[in-house]
């Protein structure tokens, strides 16, 4: 906080300085005339450094820039010479603040003239001391001859309270919509427990004005993130509001249209609901038109903001990342504004590598955010607690809850982050404005899971879902029972999991429809079948279900955010449409920045054509992974001539959903690889989504074994699990894989079509579909194994199943469509219990009728199919009757039991009696939970005729012990003791 204060005040055409020390009366020097000391041509060669030099620092700019560097210098010289060498008491007072420390001393520019406000000050400059402003404990702008108005009221004192408005009212012609949200949300996360933030959605001026109103004395600071205006020949606002230069901002509209607020609306609603602080990083919101004051920032101060700070130029996110967190960080702590924004100027100037795109390249930007205010003012001072050491913990256990709560099962950000996406995010944002159901429709690999992971994140940093995010992949065949239970469990908990699926249901739809939810399907394409023609992963039922669902959430309070590759017009829900395409250039340079950093590529020594190569590329995340890490041995030029081939030769055709520059790309990539990366790497097409290197060495490995022979077969050789890990490690490298860690890769969704494709192109039919055959019996295998190691070493057991999951899966319906019912039965044994341990029994419910659909719903239809497939049905509906009689809902499990009676019997086969036997036991135990007796007694006794008649005594034992259960509860106890003593 200032000690001390120098003060640079303008009247007519001459300028003063006056000094105070501390509380001291200020100490005045003589006045001195004052004349313009910049022409326009400087300002211009200032605002193209700042603003346009980084976009392009190749050819002769980088020397442009290097000049304007050092024209700041002198710039700020002349500023400093006008101001502290004209007089030898102004020279006395400067030194009599360095002397005193400049970090103590404040420099204010007082002034009601445009010309004079809009001068960089900032670039004051000293010989001995450099820059003063990042040195300063503050400088700012004020107004001339302006009354100080009366102070706001006692403000609160929890948390540092901001209402923050993001206006884009121009679509793609605009400023990226996150580039100071997402900057400056991650400057926030280490305070965020000290900071709320809100977005104003819309950013409309009628919902500004409400919210305002309905929390008047909260805000402590509205930050307006937009558009400003302040030229004076401005036609809109000429025609609107006929007097030229007036300051506005620029709204949205409800349909996202400008909606143009002038700065003394702004201001009157700002001191009505008492909001003290005003931050801009609107265009032009810094800079002062032709009349006194008609800059916004001026403007909200001579209406009564306490403070404005705004940014004179546009500013980058990196910057207003250092900027933003530092100042609000200062704030939060119980600064002045004045320090704060000194503080964040500061850090601008110490961290100021910015993006370009021949890498990180400096700028000196600390001058652009400036201050305007009338007087001191600290806008939030925090109530001091101690916290105990149990408040400590709660907290820290509170915090992780509410993370986990708003995001459910979102996937890990990908190892390059999130990029860009801006305008994607900002018509999302628009999309379910009108609509709650919003279908994101896109080739494969441009990126729609990782969009929707951005979106999901940004309404969760941002309040915008307040009810929770619930994310749900449908490319393994998930249903609504998947979606109804992770949304019932997360909320509910186990309770949820033991009620019945009709009241599962129609709570979670309760909820969404009262709560802001956001819903993500996410890879929706083959739940109808995709590509057009494959065999849908749903059956018509499940289908039903999920659209009638979504007819049900219309008009609530969720919204369900659904991609796909194609439209899913099947759904019938009305449902908005919003294509996306590959990432626009400044988001692509973003991305292919960080993929040449990983693969040790120097941007700067890139040469022009480099950005030629991304626009070739048209900004696919997928090409640009795969494409960009050759640069190490290949210039842009060769990329894009062979790029360029490829596509011009590409003989293969364009499937749906997916792009043919993906497929050339792929194919050059694929064609750098080793020769044996190139042999094998095509099995990896039979996977979905994670390879684990022990099972691929288990695999393919033995050469005596029918694994071994199907893969030696088909590849030529048999491999070891080091060849399997310096090949998956290679792949890693060219970027077809991420490593997970340990043994485990994770595929693209997008691949497996691909390297299917080398797969069929690397030998006969039969080879390739007895290679299928096996590795189906290797998971079938593998799950029997490890459903056996539940018992043993259940941890392991379980998350060997999980991570396989996704394989598991994808052989369990290969299975049912090859009709091998007893490794269908095996992988979803071992899946089921699994899940039942999970809590996650609805999903297993659904795979078990989606088998059922493929068997037959009647056993005489199965037996038709074999001794497997009868055996699979009756495990099918034991499994149903077995649930039901656990969650005490006895009389479907009754009704069960009965319903697989009836198809035994019907059968009039001999071989089934057993069967019948079990049944007949099963119902005795219905019934006797019941405590209908005779009817238990009845069913115990068909059980024993059958067993006896068998010679089965083993079996026999059981319920005769059950038929003296039933006599100790009617308190037969000789009859009890009798029947536990037979033999």
């Amino acid at each position: 906080m200032a000690e001390n204060y120098l003060r640079i005040n303008h009247l007519g055409d001459s300028i003063q300085l006056s000094w105070q020390r501390g509380n001291s009366m200020p100490r005045l020097a003589p006045s001195v005339t004052f004349e313009h000391p910049f022409d326009s041509k400087v300002l211009a060669d200032l605002r193209w450094y700042l603003e346009e030099y980084l976009r392009f620092p190749y050819g002769l700019e980088p020397e442009n820039a290097k000049k304007v560097e050092q024209k700041l210098q002198a710039w700020g010289r002349q500023l400093f010479d006008l101001v502290f060498r004209t007089t030898e008491k102004a020279r006395e007072f400067f030194q009599e603040a360095t002397r005193a420390g400049l970090d103590k001393c404040e420099i204010s520019i007082i002034s009601d003239d445009p010309a004079v406000l809009n001068l960089p000050w900032e670039l004051l400059f000293s010989p001995d001391y450099q820059f003063l402003a990042p040195l300063l404990a503050g400088m700012y702008r004020s107004l001339s001859n302006y009354a100080v108005r009366a102070e706001l009221g006692t403000m609160s004192d929890e948390q540092l309270n901001i209402l923050l408005v993001i206006a884009r009212p121009y679509g793609e012609r605009d400023i990226n919509f996150q580039t100071i949200a997402r900057p400056m949300l991650e400057a926030l996360k280490p305070i965020q427990k000290q900071v709320n933030l809100t977005v104003l959605r819309p950013p409309s001026l009628k919902q500004f004005e409400a919210e305002l109103n309905a929390r008047k004395g909260f805000y402590h600071i509205v930050h307006f993130d937009g558009h400003g205006d302040f030229q004076a020949d401005s036609k809109i606002v000429q025609t609107q509001y006929g007097k030229l230069g007036e300051g506005v901002l620029v709204f949205e509209d409800a349909g996202g249209n400008p909606e143009i607020v002038t700065a003394r609306e702004i201001a009157q609603y700002l001191n009505d609901c008492r909001v003290p602080v005003f931050v801009l990083n609107a265009c032009k919101s810094g800079q002062a038109g032709e009349e006194a004051f008609s800059s916004v920032a001026g403007q909200l101060v001579k209406l009564g903001a306490k403070g404005v700070v705004a940014m004179a130029y546009s500013v980058y996110a990196t910057g207003a990342k250092h900027f933003m967190g530092r100042l609000y960080g200062e704030l939060v702590r119980g600064e002045d504004i004045a320090s704060a924004v000194a503080a964040g100027r500061k850090s601008m100037s110490m961290e100021n590598q910015r993006p370009s795109p021949k890498g990180l390249l400096p700028l000196q930007d600390w001058l652009v955010p400036v201050l305007y205010q009338q007087e001191s003012y600290t806008p939030f001072r925090p109530k001091v607690v101690t916290p105990s050491f149990a408040d400590l913990m709660g907290e820290a256990d509170n915090s992780s809850v509410i993370a986990s709560a708003l995001l459910v099962d979102l996937p890990d950000v990908s190892a390059y982050g999130f990029v860009g996406r801006d305008y994607d995010i900002l018509c999302l944002e628009r999309a379910f404005r009108q609509n709650n159901v919003v279908l994101l429709q896109g080739m494969g690999g441009v990126g729609k899971t990782e969009l929707v992971g951005g979106f999901a994140r940004w309404l969760a940093d941002t309040q915008g879902r307040k009810g929770g995010v619930f994310f749900t992949s449908f490319e393994g065949g998930a249903g609504l029972s998947q979606v109804v239970n992770q949304i019932g469990r997360k909320l509910g908990g186990e309770k949820f999991s033991s009620l019945p699926p009709e009241r599962q249901q129609a709570l979670v739809r309760q909820y969404l429809q009262t709560n802001p939810c956001l819903l993500i399907w996410d890879n929706f394409e083959p739940v109808n079948g995709f590509p057009q023609g494959n065999q849908p992963l749903l059956p018509a039922a499940e289908r039903d279900s999920l659209k009638q669902f979504l007819k049900q959430l219309r008009g609530g309070q969720s919204w369900v955010l659904i991609t796909s590759r194609r439209e899913e017009n099947w759904l019938d829900c009305g449902y908005a449409l919003r294509s996306l395409k590959g990432l626009v250039q400044p988001d692509a340079e973003e991305l292919a920045a960080r993929i040449l950093q990983e693969a040790g590529v120097d941007r700067a020594k890139l040469p022009g054509e480099y950005l030629e190569l991304l626009k070739l590329l048209g900004g696919h995340p997928l090409s640009l992974r795969v494409v960009l890490r050759h640069l190490k041995t290949q210039t842009p030029v060769q990329l894009i001539e062979a790029l360029r081939r490829g596509l011009d030769t590409f003989k293969g055709a364009e499937e749906e959903g997916r792009e043919k520059s993906l497929a050339v790309s792929l194919d050059y990539s694929f064609a750098k690889l080793s020769e044996k990366a190139r042999q094998h790497l095509p099995f990896l097409g039979l996977f979905s989504e994670r390879v684990d290197a022990d099972w691929l060495h288990a695999f393919s490995a033995n050469p005596d074994n029918e694994f071994g022979q199907a893969y030696r077969a088909a590849f030529g050789e048999n491999l070891q699990k080091s060849d399997w890990m310096g090949l998956l490690n290679e792949a890693t490298a060219a970027g077809i894989l991420e490593h997970l860690g340990e043994t485990i890769y994770k595929i693209h969704p997008a691949l497996p079509w691909y390297l299917r494709q080398q797969l069929d192109k690397m030998g006969s039919q039969e080879v390739i579909s007895n290679l299928e055959k096996k590795l189906l019996a290797f998971y079938t295998g593998l799950a029997h194994k490890y459903f056996g190691k539940l018992i043993s070493n259940a941890e392991q057991a379980t998350f060997v199943l999980r991570v396989e999951e996704p394989n598991l899966l994808q052989h369990l319906r290969l299975a049912e469509q090859q009709e091998e019912w007893a490794y269908a039965q095996a992988i979803l044994t071992a899946l089921g219990e699994v899940y039942k341990r999970l809590g996650r029994k609805p999903e297993f419910k659904s795979l078990r009728e989606r088998a059922l659909n493929q068997i037959g719903f009647h056993l005489a239809q199965a037996k038709a199919k074999g001794q497997d497939a009868f055996d699979f049905w009756m495990y099918l509906r034991g499994v149903d009757a077995n649930e039901a009689l656990q969650s005490a809902n006895l009389e479907t499990a009754r009704a069960v039991y009965q319903e697989i009676l009836d198809e035994l019997t019907a059968l009039n086969d001999s071989s089934v009696n057993n069967k019948i036997a079990v049944i007949y036991h099963q119902l005795g135990m219905v019934a006797q939970e019941q405590r209908r007796f005779d009817d238990a007694i009845a069913f115990y006794n068909k059980a024993l005729k059958i067993y006896e008649d068998a010679g089965d005594f083993y079996s026999a034992a059981s319920d005769y012990h059950q038929l003296g259960m039933v006599a100790q509860e009617q308190r037969r106890f000789d009859d009890a003791i009798s029947y536990q003593n037979c033999p």
